[in-house]
């Protein structure tokens, strides 16, 4: 064999060995890859879950807040609650709607503070008379 054609047979067996390795390299990337990707989305997935789950509790926890409210502001003697709406969140209280008099907002709001669970309490009530 001639010696240009030895050089040029190593050249490509050195060549091919080390697109070999590359492509080795590569697949074993490859397939690390995923499993650490994997690995990723389940955490997201987990917190995301977590994340629901937290912010399930918390409607929840709001919604029976509000409630207890509403029952209390029923309860009221001299007061129509009729016309007013509570929210709740993280037991902050905002009541919003229509009073007759001006010193039922007045029983609304102290009623609303009697509440177990309520932090704070913003009216946003406002006087519009008797209701046809």
């Amino acid at each position: 064999m001639k010696r240009s054609t030895r050089i040029s047979c190593i050249a490509a067996v050195a060549m091919l060995t080390a697109l070999g390795n590359c492509a080795s390299a590569q697949s074993t990337a490859a397939t690390a890859t995923p499993s650490s990707a994997t690995r990723a989305n389940t955490a997201a997935s987990d917190a995301k879950a977590d994340t629901k789950a937290d912010t399930k509790a918390a409607r929840t926890a709001n919604r029976k807040l509000a409630h207890r409210v509403e029952n209390a502001l029923a309860r009221t003697r001299g007061l129509n609650s009729a016309r007013i709406i509570v929210t709740a969140r993280n037991g902050r209280i905002t009541l919003s709607g229509a009073v007759n008099y001006n010193e039922q907002i007045a029983l609304a709001v102290e009623a609303a503070r009697e509440v177990d669970g309520v932090t704070d309490v913003e009216n946003r009530i406002r006087v519009t008379g008797a209701s046809l």
